[in-house]
């Protein structure tokens, strides 16, 4: 006799969902409660824009920078139904430049459900520059508190306006959008 192997995952903007494969016997059922099973959300639609004030450059600089996303046609497994999430949340971040655009990252954030209930997520972002004028972020991490607490989050966004070169002109990068 094998038990399920689930592993709890939060996926926004990504098509992950973490589920073992392992089969139940015809006597045990899949009651969450009774096996300490933690629910698993997928948001495969999403929109995300981050803004820089002032605009990103070459050369270190103190940048506000605000980020708004959305995601929508959630989907739950073992757990309260959502639908939707959002949120929105602005940084100042010290000596930033277009080189930090890339790389690893530690990120905070708090999403809002549908419900009006918020997790709040600890992750690690590695951005990828690809064909410009597109980069690709992925985040993995925990939720830390709130809805869906202890899961694991992963979020993918393909940013479509992140032209780098843009860094060496007057004007910066003052804005990414992305899905």
């Amino acid at each position: 006799m094998h038990k399920s192997s689930w592993v709890p995952v939060v996926s926004v903007m990504g098509s992950l969902v973490g589920c073992g494969d392992v089969p139940l016997s015809d006597a045990e059922t899949l009651d969450s409660s009774r096996q300490g099973l933690l629910p698993i959300v997928t948001c495969p639609v999403g929109a995300v824009v981050v803004t820089f004030e002032p605009p990103l450059r070459a050369f270190p600089q103190d940048v506000l920078t605000t980020t708004s996303q959305s995601y929508s046609n959630c989907t739950t497994l073992l757990g309260d139904p959502v639908t939707s999430a959002s949120t929105s949340r602005q940084t100042l971040q010290r000596g930033l430049t277009c080189d930090s655009l890339l790389g690893i990252l530690s990120t905070r954030s708090a999403l809002t459900w549908n419900t009006g209930e918020t997790s709040n997520f600890v992750n690690t972002q590695i951005r990828l520059a690809t064909e410009p004028p597109t980069s690709v972020a992925v985040e993995v991490g925990t939720v830390s508190s709130g809805k869906f607490e202890g899961s694991t989050a992963v979020r993918t966004a393909t940013y479509l306006s992140a032209d780098i070169a843009q860094c060496q002109s007057e004007a910066g990068v003052a804005r990414l959008e992305g899905l």
